[in-house]
């Protein structure tokens, strides 16, 4: 057991001598840190381009942004007009309906002219006819007046 604790007490004294070997170590990179001109490039171009992807997005952003304000503003304006072509189609169907019922109602005078046109045409033929024999009764005194 006394064997067991001298190499138990070695291996702590060791274990003790790696951490102040990797304290120094690591106390040492962090006041003077290495830096490899390959990373260091490699990191400055990402950065690089990540501000010009960066700017293309914000610059379609601005694109699409102005599109859309764009239809925006044609969406709003093609309703206002559909607003008014509906009153408009609304108004012409209003006039429609009255120009149908002042129709019908021109017909059914045209109807009643017609009716009274051919009661007057009868009365007419009538006189007509009264008047002929009217005439011929009226030739046959003069005749006879004249013999």
């Amino acid at each position: 057991m006394y064997e067991q604790l001298k190499i138990l007490e070695a291996m702590i004294l060791d274990i003790k001598q790696q951490y102040h070997k990797v304290s120094a170590e690591l106390q040492h990179l962090k006041s003077q840190p290495k830096t490899d001109d390959r990373d260091v490039h490699q990191l400055q171009k990402q950065r690089d381009d990540s501000v010009a992807a960066h700017e293309r997005a914000q610059q379609q952003l601005a694109d699409l942004d102005h599109r859309y304000q764009s239809l925006a503003e044609a969406h709003h304006m093609m309703g206002e007009e559909h607003e008014e072509l509906q009153n408009q189609i609304e108004e012409l169907q209003h006039r429609n309906t009255r120009l149908e019922q002042q129709n019908q109602l021109f017909k059914q005078q045209a109807m009643d002219i017609k009716k009274i046109n051919h009661e007057l045409q009868e009365k007419n033929q009538l006189a007509a006819e009264r008047t002929q024999v009217v005439l011929e009764r009226l030739t046959q005194i003069d005749q006879m007046n004249a013999e």
